[in-house]
């Protein structure tokens, strides 16, 4: 092996070996059911989501327990030492079947099928999923937000 062809090689695995241990990225702004949205995902520690979003426009002490939730354009974040509910008020957010905040419920059901139940309070009803729900004004048919957790609460069993 001439020198050249010698350097070349340790070049290249050099370059691979880079982009093996480089971080992946989710910055996708994809609703994973259950796992994330976009770069924030379940499970997630609150150092990294803090590290990650930094300083949240706000910040709300969850009565009763030592979880907070922290408020960023388009997300609420629930966590206490970790990250266990996220909820998306923001559009360019969406799941692999298109569902977004401002999508038609009929569509949402479409998509997803038959909830494990549904919930109404006030003018707004709760279709849930188990791993993913969605919130819809019962006025407009739309949907308001849309809630990711390792398992949702919404059903009494």
């Amino acid at each position: 092996m001439t020198p050249i062809n010698a350097v070349s090689l340790f070049a290249g695995v050099c370059a691979l070996c880079a982009c093996a241990t480089a971080p992946l990225t989710l910055n996708d702004n994809q609703i994973v059911p259950g796992e994330r949205v976009g770069d924030v995902e379940i499970g997630m520690s609150l150092d990294q989501l803090l590290a990650l979003k930094g300083v949240p426009n706000r910040t709300i002490p969850m009565r009763g327990t030592d979880a907070t939730t922290y408020v960023y354009n388009g997300l609420t974040i629930a966590a206490d030492d970790t990250v266990y509910w996220i909820i998306v008020q923001d559009a360019r957010f969406q799941t692999a079947e298109g569902i977004t905040k401002g999508a038609e419920q009929i569509s949402t059901r479409a998509a997803f099928g038959v909830p494990d139940c549904v919930v109404t309070k006030g003018g707004q009803t709760i279709y849930d999923y188990g791993n993913i729900y969605f919130d819809v004004e019962n006025a407009s048919g739309l949907v308001s937000a849309v809630g990711v957790m390792d398992r949702t609460t919404n059903c009494k069993k």
